[in-house]
C-alpha cells in the first residue's frame, strides 16, 4: 500500500528545496546583472578616457603642425617682401614706369589657419605673447589688398601721366613747327650765315625774339643729358617760362604771341600736373614700402618669440 503521509512529506521537502533554489537563482541573476552593468560602465569609461586622451594628443599634434605651417608661410612671405621691397626701392629711384610685382606678397594662407591655435600655442605661453600675436595679425591683414592696391596705384599713375605727357609734348610743336611757320610768314629776308641763318623780321619784335630764344635753347648744352635726351626741368626753365614771359609782352597786339602763349601755358600746366601726380604717386609708393617693412618687422619679432 502507498503511504499517503510519506508521499505528502516528500512533496513538501521537494517544494521547500525548489523554493530555496529559485531564490538563489534570482539573487545570482541580480548580481550578474549588476556586474555586467558595472563592467560595461567600466569599459565604456575606460574607452572614453582613452579616446579623449587620443583626441587631445591628436589635437596637440594638429596645433603643432598648424603652427609649423604658419611659421613656414611667414618665412616665405618674408622672402617675397624682401623681393618686393627691392623692386619698390629701385622703382622709386629710377622712376621709369617699370615696377616688378611679386605675386607671393599675399596672405591667402591665413584662410587655412585657425587663429586660436596660434594664441594657444604661443600667445598664452610667452611674456607679452598676446600683444605680439595681435600686432602680427594686424600687420598681416593689412596685406589683404596689397597687390591690388599697388597695381592700381601704378596703373592709375601711368595712365594719368601719359595723358598729361601728350599735352607736354606740345613743346615740340612750339620749338620746331611754330618756328618754321612764323619764319615763313613773318621773315622779310633770310640770308645764310655761319652756324645758321640771318633772318630779318622787320619791326615784328615778337617773331625776332622768339627766333632768338629758340636758337639759344637749341644750342644750349644744358638742355640734353648724356644720352641726348631733353632734360624736362631744363626745358621748362630755359624755354617754356621765358617764352610765356615773352608772349605776355606782345599780347593782345600780336596774334602769333597769343597762339604761342596758349601752347606754352599748356605745356607748363601739363608739366606742373605731371610733377604733382608723380610726387603723390611716389608718396604712395613710400607708404607701401613702410607697410611692407612693418610687416617684415612683425614677422621677425613673432618668429623670435617662438624660438
Amino acid at each position: 500500500m502507498f503511504d499517503f503521509n510519506l508521499i505528502v512529506q516528500e512533496a513538501e521537502e521537494i517544494t521547500s528545496f525548489w523554493s530555496f533554489s529559485q531564490n538563489w537563482f534570482d539573487i545570482l541573476s541580480l548580481v550578474l546583472t549588476i556586474l555586467s552593468l558595472w563592467l560595461a560602465f567600466y569599459l565604456g569609461e575606460r574607452g572614453y578616457k582613452r579616446d579623449k586622451k587620443d583626441k587631445a594628443k591628436e589635437q596637440k599634434e594638429l596645433i603643432k603642425s598648424e603652427v609649423k605651417l604658419f611659421e613656414n608661410s611667414l618665412g616665405q612671405l618674408n622672402l617675397a617682401i624682401d623681393s618686393q621691397l627691392k623692386g619698390l626701392n629701385k622703382y622709386k629711384e629710377e622712376q621709369n614706369f617699370s615696377l616688378e610685382f611679386n605675386p607671393d606678397v599675399q596672405v591667402d594662407f591665413l584662410k587655412f589657419i585657425d587663429v586660436k591655435h596660434i594664441y594657444e600655442a604661443i600667445g598664452f605661453r610667452k611674456k607679452n605673447g598676446i600683444g605680439k600675436v595681435n600686432s602680427l595679425f594686424a600687420a598681416l591683414y593689412s596685406l589683404n589688398d596689397f597687390r591690388h592696391s599697388l597695381r592700381d596705384s601704378v596703373r592709375t599713375y601711368i595712365s594719368r601721366y601719359t595723358t598729361l605727357e601728350k599735352r607736354f609734348y606740345l613743346y615740340r610743336k612750339l620749338m620746331y613747327k611754330m618756328l618754321h611757320e612764323i619764319c615763313n610768314k613773318r621773315a622779310i629776308d633770310i640770308q645764310p650765315a655761319a652756324g645758321g641763318l640771318n633772318i630779318n623780321f622787320g619791326d615784328n619784335h615778337f617773331a625776332r625774339d622768339f627766333f632768338r630764344l629758340n636758337q639759344s635753347v637749341l644750342n644750349n648744352p644744358e638742355l640734353l643729358n648724356e644720352n641726348q635726351i631733353v632734360i624736362r626741368p631744363k626745358l621748362i626753365e630755359l624755354f617754356i617760362i621765358p617764352l610765356i614771359e615773352l608772349s605776355k609782352q606782345h599780347i593782345p597786339l600780336n596774334a602769333d604771341a597769343i597762339e604761342i602763349a596758349d601752347m606754352a601755358n599748356e605745356v607748363n600746366s601739363a608739366w606742373i600736373d605731371m610733377e604733382a601726380i608723380t610726387q603723390s604717386h611716389f608718396g604712395e609708393i613710400e607708404g607701401h614700402i613702410n607697410s611692407l617693412e612693418k610687416v617684415k618687422k612683425e614677422i621677425t619679432t613673432f618668429l623670435e618669440l617662438n624660438k
